[in-house]
Parts: structure tokens; C-alpha cells; sequence
């Protein structure tokens, strides 16, 4: 009797199982712990993570044995790039978590801690996967955590509703996901992306197109291009906001990573005539958020906007489909890691006090100078303005589409940009020039506090010293296989 066979390269997903084994016991471990001490799961959560953010210099430290390509999946320097970025942001996220409520309101803050986790793990096998089934089973892990994590505030009206609209959404692209995977098996009988190209012949059948499109949609709910972008103001105003910090970071870089290697290597765009699609969902993506963001007075809907608007640009460095939009699309989405966590961090410093209208907002730089300082950083990063870190990254994204001929998409990016610019100042107007609706100071966690920093110097140092992220970033565009044969 044969033994059951072992996937091949299953010691590449060393830190998904580390992780996955984690959030089971965390369950676990919740049904045991009461709430003054759950504060104490969330912490094991964050080491978790930690060790498998580590753990990921085994990779680059001994590529023969931690980079390649396993049964449904590829571990290579752009996987290994946007699961550094996933790990960081749970690092993060989790430590926001720990001081974003006193223990005594926390509720089953372990399983709290097991979803981010799970919705991790789902991202770390998205920006792997090389079959579809494998793309849609990791779409699905992330999307249901993120369901109950919008959610997870089940007394809060504004929580429940966004978690409903989020979920039938999410189905609603599912769906139309599956149906696309339909289209291209009946096409072409396989699933396994590193088959298809060789299979495609003189040119792609209209049946394989038409699931390519389905594909897009689906890939397009997660990064919130529009017109997938509905649910996104309300599941971000709605959930907790360690959870919206967390969705508008990382399930927007792993899709983004995994459109990469979808239509960027195994079957590019550019062989499917879809370049011109994805330049124009890139316009529609950044013009709706930004101009739909200067109508908001609740800063989470604002930034919501604003992080629809920011996915538009990282589009501009999928569109070109070269080595210097990939590093462009590399280098702003680790820019925009420091960006949004300092932007939402600030937002929750603020907001668990006063609420998140842009009033609370009023005077905060007589009630902790500091903090509006770095808000003020923050929000010129992500409107572009030099010296800081966003300027870097917008200038490659913008540099890659003019060299690749897409001048006008370059030049209606740095139009919106100009247009964020009185939306994120309007935050600045309150902080500065408003007067305070009281003078007791705002007071930061130490997490909190350590967070901010992280971000702040993220946002400075590359922002001065672009050079070694640049160079990582290069380095990073690498897929494997490293050749897929041509028709």
C-alpha cells in the first residue's frame, strides 16, 4: 500500500503553518481567559507575528532551501516583499489593538487576535499562489475573517452595517470570481497559472478573456478600484479602527501582489490587450476617491477616500507591466505601509476620546503639539509633497508610466494628487487654526506611542535617503519561474 504523497514544498510555507497553528490555539486559549487578562492573548499574537516577520530572513538568508516553487505556490522575492509588508502591518495592527480599549471591554480578544491572524495567513498564501483554486480558497480565508472583524463590534449599528454591506459585496465579487476561474478552465482545461500561457497558442480564446475580466473584478474588490469600491467608507467607519488601519494596508498590497504575478508574468496584460482597461480603471479609481473625499466631515470616511484614491496610484505601476513600474509599485506600497498607519494611528489617539468628526480634530495642536506635527507629516506624505517618503514613491510610479509612453495617465495622477492635497490640508486646518473644544490634553499609549514613531521615522528616513529602498525594491521584482515559455 503507497503512503500518502507529501505536497511538494511544503517547508516554503513554514510561516503560514507557525501562524495558522497560533490563531487555533488562540482560540483555544479564549475560552479559558476572561477579559482583564485577554489583553495577554492579543501580546502572544503579536510575538507570533513577530517571529514569523523574522522568520522570513531564513528566505533570503538561505534562498536554496526557503525560495521556490511548490505544488500550487511560489515563494520568490516579490512573494517574500508583500509577506514582509502583510506581517509588519499585524505587527502593528495587533499592537494598536492592545491599547485601543481597556481590558475590561475587550470581548474574546483571542479570537479577536486568531482572525487577524487567519486573515494574514490568507494574504501570505494569496501573494503566492500560482492556481487559481489556491488564489480563490486564500481570497475566501481573508475575506470571511475580514467579515467578522468589520463586524466585531456587534452593539455598534454603524459596525453590523458595515459588515453586511462588506459581505454581500465580497460575495457578490466571490461569485463572480468562481465563474471567471469557469470560464478559463473550460477554455483552456487547467487551473495551474504556470501551465496557461504556453497554452494559450496564437492568441487567447474570447472565452479566457471573458474569465480574465471576472478575474479582475474580483481582484478589484480587494484593492478597492472602483467601481468595486462601494462598500469600502462604510466597513472602514464602521469597524473597530485597528481593523480599518489593517484593511486599507494589507489586503490591498497582498491583491496588488497578486495581480502582479497573475497578469504581470504568468499570462501579462499586454499579450491580453488589457493594458489600456487598467490604465483607465487606475483614472476612474483616483478621481472617484479624491473627489468624493472632499465632501467628508468623519475622518475615517475621509481616509477611506483617500485610500481608494491611493490604489489608483499603485494601479499606474501595474499598468506599465516593466521592471520600473513593478519598483515603483513596490516602493510606494511599503511607503504607504508608514503612511496609513501613522494617518489612522492619530485618528485612533484622537478619535477614542472625541469621536472621529474632523471637530475632534479642532485645536489639537494646543492639546499635544506633537501629535499634530505628525499628522501634518503624514498627510503631506500622502499628498505627495517632498521631503517626505510619499513624494519617492509617487515620482516612480508617475516616472515608470511616462517612460512607458502613458504620459496621460501620468498627468491626470499628479492632477488628483494636487486635488488631495485640500482635503488632507483640511485636517491640517483644524489641528492648527481652529480653536480647541477643550484644552485637556491628548494622551498616548506607549504601543501607541511606538507606533507613531515607527511611522514617522518610515516616513522621513525614505523620504531623505530613498536610495537603499529603492534598491530593495529592485531587487524584489523578481518572479519565479523565472521564464514562462511563449506561445
Amino acid at each position: 500500500m503507497q503512503g500518502l504523497s507529501i505536497p511538494q514544498g511544503l517547508n516554503l510555507l513554514i510561516p503560514e503553518f507557525g501562524l495558522s497553528v497560533m490563531a487555533l490555539a488562540l482560540m483555544v486559549l479564549d475560552l479559558f481567559f476572561d477579559a482583564k487578562r485577554g489583553k495577554a492573548l492579543m501580546a502572544l499574537g503579536f510575538v507570533a507575528a513577530g517571529v514569523a516577520l523574522g522568520s522570513l530572513g531564513l528566505a533570503y538568508n538561505a534562498p536554496e532551501a526557503y525560495q521556490g516553487l511548490g505544488a500550487l505556490w511560489a515563494v520568490d522575492p516579490m512573494a517574500l516583499f508583500f509577506k514582509a509588508i502583510i506581517l509588519g502591518t499585524t505587527v502593528f495592527v495587533l499592537m494598536l489593538s492592545i491599547d485601543y480599549k481597556p481590558a475590561s471591554e475587550l470581548r474574546h480578544p483571542g479570537s479577536f487576535t486568531a482572525l487577524v491572524l487567519l486573515s494574514a495567513v490568507g494574504m501570505m498564501l494569496l501573494v503566492s499562489a500560482t492556481d487559481l483554486l489556491m488564489i480563490f480558497l486564500s481570497l475566501e480565508l481573508v475575506s470571511i475573517s475580514s467579515f467578522i472583524l468589520v463586524g466585531y463590534e456587534r452593539r455598534d449599528l454603524k459596525s453590523s452595517e458595515g459588515a453586511i454591506k462588506y459581505f454581500l459585496f465580497g460575495a457578490f465579487s466571490s461569485a463572480i470570481f468562481v465563474y471567471g476561474i469557469s470560464f478559463i478552465y473550460g477554455a483552456l482545461g487547467t487551473t495551474h497559472l504556470i501551465d496557461i500561457r504556453p497554452l494559450l497558442g496564437e492568441g487567447p480564446a474570447l472565452m479566457f478573456l471573458v474569465g480574465c475580466l471576472f478575474l479582475v473584478v474580483g481582484f478589484g474588490f480587494k484593492v478597492s478600484l472602483v467601481p468595486f469600491h462601494f462598500w469600502v467608507p462604510d466597513a472602514y467607519e464602521g469597524a473597530p479602527i485597528p481593523v480599518t488601519t489593517y484593511l486599507s494596508i494589507a489586503p490591498k498590497a497582498a491583491a496588488l501582489g497578486v495581480m502582479a504575478r497573475v497578469f504581470n508574468h504568468l499570462i501579462p496584460h499586454t499579450q491580453l490587450d488589457m493594458q489600456t482597461l487598467f490604465a483607465v480603471l487606475a483614472v476612474a479609481t483616483m478621481t472617484v476617491g479624491n473627489l468624493t473625499a472632499i465632501f467628508q466631515t468623519n475622518v475615517k470616511r475621509l481616509l477611506a477616500y483617500s485610500s481608494i484614491a491611493q490604489a489608483g496610484y499603485m494601479l499606474i505601476g501595474f499598468v506599465t507591466a516593466n521592471q520600473l513600474g513593478r519598483e515603483g509599485l513596490l516602493l510606494y506600497a511599503f511607503v504607504y505601509v508608514f503612511m496609513n498607519l501613522g494617518v489612522f494611528t492619530v485618528a485612533m489617539a484622537v478619535g477614542n476620546e472625541d469621536g472621529y468628526e474632523l471637530e475632534a480634530f479642532d485645536g489639537l495642536c494646543r492639546r499635544n503639539l506633537g501629535l499634530s506635527l505628525l499628522m501634518a507629516s503624514f498627510l503631506l506624505s500622502l499628498a505627495g509633497i517632498p521631503p517626505f517618503a510619499g513624494f519617492i514613491g509617487k515620482f516612480s510610479l508617475f516616472a515608470a508610466a511616462v517612460k512607458d509612453g502613458f504620459w496621460w495617465l501620468a498627468v491626470a495622477a499628479v492632477l488628483n494628487s494636487v486635488v488631495s492635497v485640500y482635503y488632507y490640508m483640511k485636517i491640517a486646518y483644524h489641528m492648527f487654526f481652529r480653536n480647541p473644544r477643550t484644552l485637556e490634553p491628548v494622551r498616548t499609549e506607549i504601543l501607541v506611542t511606538g507606533t507613531l514613531a515607527v511611522a514617522a521615522l518610515g516616513v522621513v528616513v525614505i523620504g531623505l535617503y530613498p536610495e537603499p529602498f529603492i534598491a530593495m525594491a529592485h531587487l524584489s521584482t523578481e518572479f519565479l519561474p523565472v521564464s514562462v515559455p511563449l506561445p
